[in-house]
Parts: structure tokens; sequence; C-alpha cells
């Protein structure tokens, strides 16, 4: 627990060594100030960082066997989560500066302008100081939750740092929903409940991104997972409602609905019964998502900005860095790059991806098996999954969405072996934080990313031991 907590403290300090932050601060009267003024504050920062998640690493993987304990073990892991995030409370956005956004549109929201029309950059000089030039001029693709939230809490302040605990308080919301979910959901796919807490909540993916980055990721995920746990056979309402307020943070989490209809539905349950099923779920969770809006008062104009998310290209992104190399090769053989219309081959190729999103929930919803529980989850937990590796906009956190559902579900060994490995992957190398502008730093990351949980997949599916068939059985058989 211990070296978890060290961990932390490390991060936090090293945050404030390096990390962009509002001004006026507090820490400008506090020995901080003094570290942020140094020669070499950010290798500073980032040593101090990258101890940090070492040891929440280390915590991470030595926690595994309490864990794995059948009468402590969740309670073990929560213990050890609410530990280790106590010191960073007070931190700056950790590994992104998308915190600071954050605060700046959701003062716009309280105040009555709404960040569908109004950007940053009219907002005091203490409340747009921390934002990323990059961003101050633009429109927020988040939803009407994320918004209302920073909305009520400008109703009580201006600090931008007080804002900001606002935002890790809603952000610390989707980790409590996601340790009260994922246990039963494990139980219901038959998967060891601690140990699927363990994987999710006490990573060092889940301390450095979600509680650290405060992103509104792990909102969706809380949510998402909440509304499949609430969902049964004869219950869906609360789960298409939870469902509605995931798409109502980020679009991507309005497809957790899919698995509210595969877990509510009867077995046998015909195609006709499935689709008005579906109906059903869908129109709940849509008028959710246009209930938050009214009730926020910021209506649903973010559906128009949802393209800002794209607006920068992310190399992680599949179908973006697919759509660039067409590009590049038709720039070569001197072939048009655009189309009618003035698409471009990344516009199309993201458009595709999306498509083959929606083929995909509606063929689970038609021809998804509803015998098993665990099938359902698995088959959410693929589709969530494939939501993550083909977003036109790809980072790091984003695994946020998928994390929770593949940790609940059965998984044969490669693929088991590769999300831990991908796991601890993504939470040490959090320190390539794209503002930083150290190339060598988001270029390695970018490769350790693609490169080692393949690799591992290989290795692990090339020692799998070999199964004994009928064949094999009979010849074994004396005469």
């Amino acid at each position: 627990m211990l070296r978890g907590v060290a961990g932390s403290v490390l991060l936090t300090i090293g945050g404030f060594c390096y990390v962009h932050v509002a001004h006026p601060s507090w820490i400008d009267s506090t020995p901080l100030s003094t570290l942020r003024k140094t020669p070499h504050h950010l290798d500073l920062g980032l040593l101090l960082s990258g101890i940090g998640l070492l040891l929440l690493t280390w915590a991470w993987w030595r926690l595994r066997p309490f864990a794995l304990d059948d009468e402590t073990g969740v309670g073990s892991v929560r213990i050890a989560v609410g530990l280790w995030s106590i010191p960073l409370l007070i931190a700056p956005p950790l590994f992104s500066g998308d915190g600071w956004s954050y605060v700046a549109t959701g003062y716009l929201t309280g105040h009555g302008l709404s960040p569908y029309v109004w950007t940053p950059s009219i907002l005091p000089a203490p409340l747009q100081s921390g934002v990323n030039e990059r961003w101050l001029h633009t429109l927020s693709p988040y939803g009407p939750l994320a918004q209302g939230w920073g909305g009520l809490a400008a109703q009580f302040t201006s600090n931008p740092w007080a804002l900001l605990v606002a935002y890790r308080v809603f952000a610390l919301v989707g980790v409590a929903l996601i340790a009260w979910a994922t246990p039963r959901l494990a139980r219901r796919a038959g998967i060891h409940p601690g140990r699927a807490s363990w994987l999710v909540l006490a990573s060092p993916f889940m301390i450095a991104h979600g509680i650290g980055g405060l992103h509104n990721d792990v909102v969706v995920a809380g949510l998402g997972v909440a509304a499949l746990a609430l969902t049964t056979r004869d219950r869906w309402v609360a789960g298409a409602v939870l469902a509605g307020a995931a798409a109502a943070v980020k679009v991507p989490g309005g497809l957790i609905a899919v698995g509210v209809v595969l877990l509510s539905l009867q077995i046998g349950a015909s195609p006709v019964q499935r689709v008005r099923r579906a109906a059903g779920v869908l129109g709940v969770s849509a008028a959710t998502v246009l209930g938050l809006g009214i009730v926020t008062g910021v209506g649903n104009g973010w559906i128009k900005t949802l393209s800002v998310a794209t607006s920068v290209p992310t190399r992680l992104s599949l179908t973006t860095s697919l759509g660039e190399s067409l590009r590049h090769v038709l720039r070569k053989i001197g072939a048009p790059v655009t189309g009618p219309g003035g698409i471009t081959m990344v516009s199309l190729v993201d458009a595709i991806g999306v498509l083959v999103l929606v083929c995909g929930a509606i063929a689970l919803v038609i021809r998804s098996r509803l015998d098993d529980e665990g099938s359902s989850l698995t088959s959410v937990a693929i589709l969530m999954f494939a939501v993550t590796m083909l977003s036109p906009a790809m980072h790091y956190w984003y695994f946020l969405w998928c994390l929770p559902l593949l940790a609940c579900v059965r998984l044969p060994r490669p693929a088991r072996d590769t999300l831990y490995v991908g796991v601890i992957v993504m939470g040490l190398i959090a320190l390539a934080d794209a503002s930083l502008n150290v190339g060598w730093l988001t270029t390695s990351a970018a490769i350790a990313m693609t490169c080692v949980p393949p690799l591992v997949f290989l290795v692990s599916s090339g020692h799998q031991p070999r199964t004994v068939g009928s064949a094999d059985v009979a010849a074994a058989k004396p005469a």
C-alpha cells in the first residue's frame, strides 16, 4: 500500500514541477514555485513522475495476491485505490491539459454561455490561462452532462483550481461507479471479482489517466458498467437511462445501450422482439440525452461540434493513420487526394470505420446468443474495444471505455496476457504528454503501445498448451 501512496505523491510533485497551470496560482507562494523555476524543471518533473509510475506499477502487481482472496479481495483493492488517490486530489491535470479545458467550458455553462457557441478565449485571464493554445479558440465537443457538472460548480466559485477539483471529483464518481459495478458484472460472467477489480481500479493506467488526468472518459466507463450491472432480463429502463447519460458525456458511451438490449432480452427472443427492445432502449437513452441538454441549459449543440475531437490527427487512431497512408500513396502516384464535395481520404476512412461499428452493433442485437450472460458481456466488451480502436480520434485514456468490460469477461490466455501488459505499458508511457512537445518521448510511447502488446500476444499464442483431441485419446488406449 505504501509504495502506491509514495508513487502518487511523486506523481503529484512531479506534475507541479512541469505541468502547465492556471495563473495566478496558490502554488506561487509555496516551495513548489521554486521547483517550477529551476532550469531543468521539466526533466525533474518527468523523472519524479516516472519513478512514481514505477512505484504504482510495483504496488499494483504486489496487490494481486490479496485481490484474489475470495472474502477480502474486492475490499483490499478499493482501500488501495482510495489511499493512492488522496495525494492526486490537489494535483494539476496530469499527462494532458484537458482538465483546464473542462474548467473553462464548465464556467461558460454556469454563466449562461453555451460552450457550443462561445470559446474559452472570451473568459477572464485566470480562467483561460491554463487552457492549451490549441483549444483556446475551439468549441467544446463534450456532452451536456459533463458541461452541466462544471456549470453547477461554477455557481459557487470562479477559482480555476477549485473548479479543477470539482472535475476531479467528477472523475472519482466514475471510479466509484466502476468499483461498484465491476465485481457484479464479473460474478455474472464467472470471473473472480477481486481479479477484475484489481485489473481495472488499481492499475497504474487508471491512477494516471482516470484520476490524475481526470478525463471524462472514466465517467463514461463508470456509467456504462453501471448501466449493465443494473440491467436484468426483466429490468432495463435504469440501464437505458445510464447509457443515455454516458452518451451525454461522450457519444461513444451510448453504444453501451447494445449491452442493455442483450442483457434484458429473454432467452429465445425473436428478431422482432429484439428490434422492439432495441427501439425501446434507444428511445429511453435518446430521451435522457435530450433531457439532460434541457436541464443543464446547454441544449444539444454539441452534436455539431463533435468533429472538434478529430481536428488534430492522432497517430494511435487506426482509421486516421490508414487514411493518411492512402492519401500519401495517392499523392505519390499523382491521383486526386480529395473526392466529391472536398471529402478527404482520412474523412472517408473514418466514416467507413463508424459505419462498421454501427453495422456491428446491429448484428450483435440481431444475432447474439442470449442463453449466457457471459457471452452477452463478451460481445459488448468486444464492441467497446472496437469502438476504441476505430475511433477517428484516439488517445491512451480512451481505453478506459473498454477496460472495465474486458476485465469482467473470460478471455483466451493470449488475450488476457496482452491485456495485462497493455495496462502496464499504458500506465508507464503516461508521461508522453503531446503538449510537452518532446518528440522522442511521444514517438517512443507510440512505438511501445503499438508493438509491445501485439508481440506479447504472438509469444503467448505460441506457448499455448496442446489440446488433446479424440484422436490422441484413441491412440493412447491399449490395443
